[in-house]
């Protein structure tokens, strides 16, 4: 029987959630696969190029990417990266980002422009890859995600006071450490 992928509920700025280190995986189960296919139709649904598990409630150091997909002519190829390392880091780049778990808020963020980077693939096969450009920040912004970084952490101390009101507006959907919202998005499942 083919698994169907879930809609999951993506955690919000002020959910501690999102403030933890994940765990590493310590063997792939189906369990783990099955969660790996509701990340990437929970990512394409809220129109996003990654997705890392935290923002989806489990503190596994797991995250998927599709960076290009949404470009003109180019196909969904969804990449799921397990315990994922940067191993190199170079040059600098600064380009505006944004994240589902801080809906409506962007800022510009300073990041390397290239990097080396290892993971564990879904049949646990080990990879060395690098990346440059887009590709390099979407990995990047994820990965912080595992580290219990969100990018506002990375803005400019100015930039912070300009969005620091309408972060505090997330905070209030806070309770009891967790903000989880499904309705930010309206997303048809069936699509």
């Amino acid at each position: 029987m083919t698994y169907l992928p879930k809609l999951l509920p993506v955690r919000v700025y002020g959910d501690e959630m999102l403030r933890r280190k994940a765990d590493e995986i310590e063997s792939i189960t189906d369990e783990i696969r099955e969660f790996i296919q509701d990340l990437v139709h929970t990512m394409y649904l809220r129109d996003g190029v990654g997705l890392a598990a935290p923002q989806a409630g489990k503190s596994i150091r797991v995250f998927v990417m599709d960076p290009l997909w949404s470009r003109e002519g180019n196909e969904k190829n969804p990449v799921a990266l397990i315990n994922p390392v940067i191993e190199s880091y170079a040059g600098e780049s600064e380009n505006e980002e944004g994240c589902i778990s801080i809906p409506g808020i962007f800022a510009n963020v300073c990041r390397p422009s290239r990097i080396g980077y290892s993971y564990t693939d879904i049949d646990g096969k080990q990879h060395c890859e690098s990346a440059e450009g887009f590709d390099a920040i979407v990995f990047q912004h994820e990965f912080d995600h595992l580290e219990g970084v969100l990018f506002t952490d990375r803005i400019s101390s100015l930039a912070k006071l300009k969005l620091k009101r309408r972060l505090k507006e997330l905070e209030k959907g806070t309770v009891n450490g967790e903000n989880i919202r499904t309705d930010i998005f309206i997303a048809d499942e069936d699509e």
